[in-house]
């Protein structure tokens, strides 16, 4: 086929049920065809393979010992081969707070694409952060929601910020959400020590995320329930869970699973420049981070500082916690596309871009990005 291709598959993870075997037909960059059966004349066959969407991950902070908040186009090329390796198509490139200027002069960079997983756009995560759970964010540059700066560079970047991660109980964090909203960004709680009824006017104001449900906010308590409590109660809000066994244990992940369901949690991987390279000490933003093997990265206090979780990885896991392979695949690809507003990706269906992977035994072994195939394992 000139202008495309047919992939075939054991398994496809289609939105009305599972195909087995299957077959996708890609013309230029678009889904054309989804159906039953192997055809002969298929350009790629994966009989022992499971052929799922392109994941989309709400937050990268680095990858492939690059971390996005300080890199050139070069490292940032192979920082987007090793999502693809993942089985990711699409992602946000995510910056931790830092000087207004070392942001703006990042986003430059992360705007330029190059063959691998494509950024759909950023997610800052921060400054406007609360300083009793920040975390690994360097609490020299955390800045109130009405800090005359923070409000220079939001518009600046305009157009390419997506999401923003904010507390919305700092003085201004409500006409924050408010002018976010307004400009069709995403405002998302996180590293926030919000009470129940301070996210509850959040989520009023306009706030439709939670960035990684359970960690850098309180806890669930039966007197207090704060933002834990207020997501898994509110039915709309799009919770971003790290789903790599340390950030959030499996049966804490069981127990959102059951209350919010395959529509509201988005798998995030969280991952840093360590992600795709060997344990050792690496940068998040301006600080040190160090990875043993086994662990995420941490600070030397023990904190956690982002993760070192494969896209693929994630669906695995959750798959081995109880949750069905289709709807761990939902989490990682319509859920996320769904809460950015790409209606044009998250599922094998025809009409939609020709974002695909194929799993071979739980790990990415394919991938293609709008019609080009990127990732061969």
């Amino acid at each position: 086929m000139k202008d495309g291709f047919v992939v075939t598959a054991g398994r496809v993870v289609a939105p009305h049920g599972d195909l087995v075997p299957g077959h996708v037909v890609v013309r230029g960059d678009t889904i054309a065809e989804v159906g039953p059966g192997a055809p002969r004349g298929a350009e790629w066959h994966f009989p022992d393979g499971v052929l799922v969407p392109g994941f989309v991950d709400l937050q990268v902070n680095g990858a492939a010992g690059v971390d996005f908040l300080d890199c050139t186009p070069e490292q940032f090329s192979s920082a987007q081969r090793y999502l693809a390796s993942t089985g990711t198509t699409s992602f946000l490139a995510t910056l931790v707070t830092a000087p207004v200027e070392s942001v703006r002069r990042a986003a430059r960079v992360l705007g330029c694409a190059a063959a691998g997983a494509q950024p759909v756009g950023l997610h800052l995560e921060g400054p406007a952060l609360s300083p009793n759970r920040r975390g690994a964010h360097d609490p020299r540059w955390l800045r109130l929601p009405t800090d005359a700066q923070l409000a220079a560079l939001l518009r600046d970047l305009r157009g390419w910020v997506r999401v923003v991660t904010l507390a919305p109980e700092l003085p201004g964090g409500l006409d924050l959400v408010r002018w976010l909203v307004g400009c069709g960004v995403v405002a998302s709680l996180g590293h926030t020590d919000a009470t129940y009824e301070e996210a509850r006017r959040a989520f009023e104001a306009g706030a439709t995320m939670v960035t990684h449900l359970f960690n850098a906010m309180r806890g669930l308590h039966h007197r207090e329930p704060g933002v834990v409590g207020a997501a898994l109660e509110e039915g709309r809000w799009v919770c971003g869970l790290v789903a790599d066994g340390i950030h959030v244990h499996p049966a804490a992940f069981r127990l959102a699973f059951r209350l919010l369901g395959p529509d509201r949690i988005a798998l995030v991987t969280d991952a840093v420049a360590a992600a795709g390279a060997p344990p050792g000490r690496y940068r998040l933003g301006g600080t040190e981070v160090t990875v043993r093997p086994g662990d995420a990265p941490r600070l030397p206090d023990g904190t956690l500082a982002g993760s070192v979780l494969r896209m693929d990885q994630a669906v695995a896991n959750v798959a081995s916690w109880g949750v069905g392979l289709p709807e761990a695949v939902r989490m990682a690809s319509t859920t996320p596309a769904r809460a950015l507003g790409l209606r044009d990706r998250g599922e094998l269906r025809a009409g939609l871009r020709a974002d695909l992977c194929v799993l071979v035994e739980g790990r990415a072994v394919w991938t293609a990005v709008a019609g080009k195939v990127v990732w061969r394992g």
